[in-house]
């Protein structure tokens, strides 16, 4: 599928992810199938978990990252087995410090594009750098009707991707600065859509 897409990349991403470099990235519900896949096909070598949400958007989330040859997916989200997902996360983390971790970090309910805490508190924990990601299409139907309003790009359009990062969290337990990370990390991730859209819209013509 990817085959059929001109792509136009983030020659930084593009640097992390042919290397072996561990890192946490995290994408919105929109587009989480195709950046899912931009992701997982640079290198074989790197070993990449996702979290899906334990939602019927999650269960989807974490078929196409099996497909797309993830490692076992990890189900939890902020209202459904949140706290016990980021425990196992965190375990495989320090047991293979060589991998990497893909955060599908909005939802899973309305409203979309809203950071849930997290992949905060990952990146706070686990010290791999974070890089948020995005990809928008020249041509692509919007599922008007989903949450999520998600794309379902045309074959043989253009793809963006842009990324932002690596981002660390320093420790802290105060709930403000916290709270400013996350926000900090939401803006980021607006932007990019901001900066992958009028990219898109430029190739367009």
């Amino acid at each position: 599928m990817y085959g059929t897409f001109l792509w136009d990349h983030d020659p930084r991403l593009l640097d992390v992810l042919r290397s072996d470099e561990p890192a946490l990235f995290a994408v919105w519900h929109q587009d989480f199938v195709h950046t899912l896949g931009y992701l997982s096909r640079w290198n074989p070598r790197r070993r990449t978990f996702v979290l899906a949400s334990a939602s019927r958007d999650g269960s989807l989330a974490a078929t196409a990252a099996t497909a797309m040859g993830f490692r076992d997916p990890v189900r939890g989200s902020t209202t459904r087995g949140g706290h016990r997902a980021l425990l196992t996360l965190r375990r495989r983390l320090e047991n293979d410090p060589q991998a990497s971790l893909a955060v599908v970090c909005d939802g899973p309910r309305p409203p979309a594009q809203v950071l849930q805490p997290g992949i905060v508190h990952l990146a706070q924990a686990d010290g791999r750098p974070l890089w948020l990601v995005r990809t928008s299409f020249t041509r692509k139907t919007v599922l008007e009707r989903s949450w999520a309003k998600f794309h379902l790009p045309h074959p043989f359009s253009h793809g963006v991707v842009r990324a932002a990062g690596p981002f660390h969290v320093a420790p802290t337990t105060d709930r403000a600065q916290l709270e400013h990370e996350r926000l900090r990390l939401e803006q980021q991730l607006h932007a990019l859509v901001r900066k992958a859209d009028e990219r898109a819209a430029e190739l367009a013509g």
